[in-house]
């Protein structure tokens, strides 16, 4: 029998009524009634399990029932005629990216559907889109109106107690978000923590790609994480108790597609942690001297002396200054001759993380090469080994396109063999051939980002540009819909900003972010760092100055960097300022200096990390490209050579580029278009004996 049979039957034999079985169940009070009245209805496991409590039946086993899919909705349409419905019902599942014999039915995805594309982005008109969305939620709400997909709620046993160890742990809020589907796929498929392996992470993958909307790399990248998930489940003291195996995710790539194991090359990294990795943040020397220690050594040596020989000793400094002879050393020079890293050559935590991967990829490219395995950072920057390893790390990266990783990676070591190592200057040398004979062969954009750009055909440029605006009417709608619902609830019309939450005012800050970015096209971080202070008012126009030292390339005295908005955008940032920012501002963050504070637990005092992750994301959304945000740059400049190439001076000025030599080198190549059309032009001239600019015939 169903759930529903279950019940009724339990109900009929005893006499109880709906409500009294409910509320002695410990559940609302029209739990029965719902079960039995909504056709598809799934209660959560907690519920079964506490109605075959009060009835004293297995009612967990005939709750289980198989999902309706849409290859059952377009038979169900094809048997009575419905044509035009089938067609639509294989419409939606051909742009979701839905297999219809494997995808269950549910309403709420059919609405994140819609919601997430305009009519623009589907091919619609306004009209057609509001049709498609109609038909389409009312066949999958037919004989389901409460369905939904079944999840780690509905389990019991070991992998729901994991699930609530998990939720209640200090691991960050994506691992939480990410378990539930993992977890639940271990307790159907009835693998133990314990039995985990990379065939059980390949078996999920598979899974993932068959019953997920999301595409093949958003699967694999889902898969990725899970590894992640237990590597940490496997050693953190909370989960100790329940078993967990470190098991590797199953795909090649990066450092893990030599197979080399990281205890081979574990001595290397020792020695990098604890010696390169301080030298290279400036905290010790090559030589291993503290450089607080060594600060001390210098401010004990300024003894203190009498009030003529100060005189006497600055008098000599001005005289020196004048005549433009050297003074005495810097404390910064006296570092650097120590053999501390100073200032700009110091790398940062980010930077330094990225190196150590590099680090990586050439030790395990040399061992699966050679089977010989370098054990010091001397051994590791010999330009005999590192020819060995450059060799097995281009094979290796072979692809559709050309990539500058050997190059970045032969960089690392060079710098580390000439800094650290201190390698003789002939030897030096031999890496920096290594490095031009393994350059990919392009200057400026990567071929794999031209092609990106060359997907901004004039259409789309054109929505690039207006963006913002798309941004800003979406959410201006969606505040008017919620307005209105308010209004039938309290009769009252609330103030459009008492309706927005967080996630609208988000959308906001991607607008301004996109905005910033199309103007003067500054780097990621001067946008996702921008302060409060950086913005000025010149009448209703705003200005947002980066100054000179957050600028790369710029030091403190150099001119600071200035981005105008135009008034529409100053307008949008009042708003944002004055009104709409406080209300995303976390508990005890009223003194955040970020113009986008960050948001979420233990966020206080940050920036909104992923903001521009989600400029990307509405790009991708309304547009129709995915791009990495950093190529918001070459993006911009494009724009404006695609439509004059006589503007690649212009481009070097607005882009901060030091010479025009940096400009051609980027973009000379990115669009043959641009000169062939110009070149076209030229011969039509020629054949019809039209005259150019100057008035002679051509």
């Amino acid at each position: 029998m169903t759930l529903a049979q279950e019940l009724k039957d339990y109900l009929d034999t005893s006499g109880e009524s709906r409500r009294a079985l409910s509320l002695r169940a410990g559940l609302n009070p029209k739990a029965i009634s719902d079960i039995l009245n909504i056709p598809g209805l799934t209660p959560r496991h907690s519920t079964l399990v506490a109605l075959s409590e009060a009835t004293g039946r297995d009612l967990l086993n005939s709750a289980k029932q198989l999902p309706r899919t849409y290859a059952d909705l377009i038979s169900e349409a094809q048997s009575v005629g419905n044509k035009t419905l089938a067609s639509r019902l294989k419409w939606l599942c051909r742009n979701a990216g839905w297999v219809p014999e494997l995808k269950a039915v549910c309403k709420q995805e059919v609405i994140d559907f819609f919601d997430r594309h305009t009519p623009a982005s589907l091919g619609l008109t306004k009209g057609s889109m509001a049709t498609y969305r109609s038909m389409l939620l009312k066949a999958a709400g037919t004989g389901q109106s409460r369905q939904r997909k079944r999840r780690i709620d509905d389990i019991g046993g070991i992998y729901k107690d994991v699930h609530v160890a998990i939720r209640n742990s200090d691991l960050p809020v994506s691992t939480r978000l990410a378990s539930g589907s993992f977890l639940l796929f271990l307790h159907d498929e009835g693998i133990q923590p314990s039995e985990i392996s990379p065939e059980t992470l390949a078996d999920y993958y598979r899974h993932r790609t068959e019953v997920s909307a999301k595409g093949e790399k958003q699967c694999e990248k889902h898969v990725r994480e899970i590894a992640t998930l237990l590597r940490k489940l496997s050693d953190h003291p909370d989960f100790t108790r329940f078993g967990f195996a470190a098991a590797p995710h199953p795909f090649e790539g990066g450092r893990d597609k030599f197979g080399v194991n990281d205890a081979q090359i574990a001595p290397l990294l020792a020695e990098f942690d604890a010696r390169v990795a301080p030298w290279a943040t400036g905290q010790m020397s090559r030589d291993g001297m503290d450089r607080a220690a060594f600060i001390a050594m210098l401010d004990a040596m300024e003894q203190p002396v009498s009030d003529k020989k100060a005189r006497l000793r600055n008098a000599k400094k001005a005289r020196a200054a004048r005549s433009g002879k050297p003074t005495h050393k810097s404390s910064s020079a006296l570092m650097t001759d120590k053999g501390f890293l100073v200032g700009r050559d110091r790398w940062s935590e980010k930077t330094l993380a990225r190196r150590r991967g590099y680090v990586i990829s050439m030790a395990k490219a040399i061992v699966a090469a050679t089977d010989v395995v370098p054990e010091t950072i001397e051994e590791l920057t010999d330009p005999e080994f590192l020819e060995i390893g450059a060799e097995a790390l281009a094979e290796s990266n072979k692809s559709d396109y050309p990539s500058g990783y050997v190059e970045s990676v032969l960089k690392t070591m060079r710098k580390i063999a000439s800094g650290f190592v201190c390698r003789p200057p002939e030897e030096v040398q031999e890496i920096s051939d290594l490095i031009s004979l393994h350059k990919p062969g392009f200057t400026g954009i990567s071929p794999r980002n031209k092609a990106k750009l060359q997907q901004f055909t004039d259409d789309r440029i054109v929505k690039t540009i207006r963006l913002t605006g798309t941004i800003v009417t979406q959410v201006n709608n969606e505040i008017d819909r919620r307005r209105r619902v308010q209004r039938k609830k309290t009769r009252k019309l609330p103030a459009k900003a008492d309706v927005m939450d967080a996630e609208l005012i988000r959308d906001v800050m991607a607008a301004l972010a996109h905005d910033i970015l199309m103007t003067r096209a500054p780097r990621s971080d001067n946008v996702l760092r921008a302060r409060l202070d950086w913005v000025s008012w010149h009448g209703d126009l705003a200005r947002l100055t980066v100054p000179a030292g957050e600028v790369k390339m710029r030091s403190s005295g150099d001119a600071d960097l200035p981005i105008p908005l135009s008034e529409s955008t100053s307008r949008l940032l009042r708003t944002y300022l004055e009104v709409l920012r406080p209300r995303v501002l976390q508990s005890g963050d009223a003194q955040n200096p970020y113009l986008f504070p960050g948001h979420g637990k233990g966020r206080v005092g940050t920036h909104y990390s992923a903001l521009l992750k989600r400029v990307t994301g509405l790009l991708a959304r309304y547009v129709g490209v995915n791009i990495h945000p950093h190529l918001y740059r070459h993006l911009v400049g494009w724009i404006w050579l695609k439509d004059n190439p006589d503007h690649l001076p212009k481009v070097q000025r607005l882009l901060g580029h030091r010479s025009l030599q940096t400009t051609l080198d980027y973009y000379a190549e990115l669009d043959e278009g641009l000169v062939l059309d110009a070149w076209q032009e030229q011969l039509n001239g020629k054949a019809t004996g039209k005259t150019n600019s100057n008035g002679r015939k051509t």
